[in-house]
């Protein structure tokens, strides 16, 4: 469904958009976190896209509905986490952000709104599931295992 990520140089000129809500709802173990605990699953969904970020793979922004727009803290280097505007979605969000950078870098937005992910496409962006994220985030996970299993073994002789 679509090109492998690489990592390397180029990856800084690789953006990811996560819609958070949808997400969050894709997946069962975040859906039935967040019915209990939202805080609790979106710091979790944070903490796994965080891991993506640092891999290299892809410049990472997570956008969210809510809180009356800002920016949640994080460091320069870390993924981004935006809340939408209260009179914005975090769609509408995602479609600026597309519409900015169109044609100056490859975006990938992750959503389960099939509507979204068209209105995205018609921008420039491609558009992919939550399921593919989980996949992304699994090759992200091993490659950084296989990484520093090479380096250990490498310090050991």
């Amino acid at each position: 469904m679509s090109p492998a990520a690489r990592p390397g140089p180029d990856a800084a000129t690789r953006y990811l958009l996560v819609d958070g809500h949808s997400v969050l709802h894709s997946w069962p173990e975040l859906r039935s976190l967040h019915s209990r605990q939202p805080a609790q699953a979106r710091g979790r969904l944070i903490r796994q896209l965080s891991d993506l970020h640092d891999s290299g793979r892809w410049r990472v922004t997570l956008v969210f509905d809510g809180r009356a727009g800002g920016r949640e803290e994080t460091p320069a280097d870390s993924l981004a986490v935006l809340y939408a505007p209260s009179e914005r979605t975090a769609d509408s969000v995602i479609e600026r952000i597309v519409e900015a950078h169109a044609g100056k870098a490859e975006i990938a937005v992750v959503t389960a709104d099939h509507a979204e992910i068209i209105a995205v496409e018609s921008l420039g962006a491609s558009g992919f599931s939550p399921d593919w994220l989980r996949g992304e985030l699994g090759e992200a996970g091993r490659e950084t295992a296989e990484w520093l299993e090479k380096h250990r073994r490498k310090k050991l002789t």
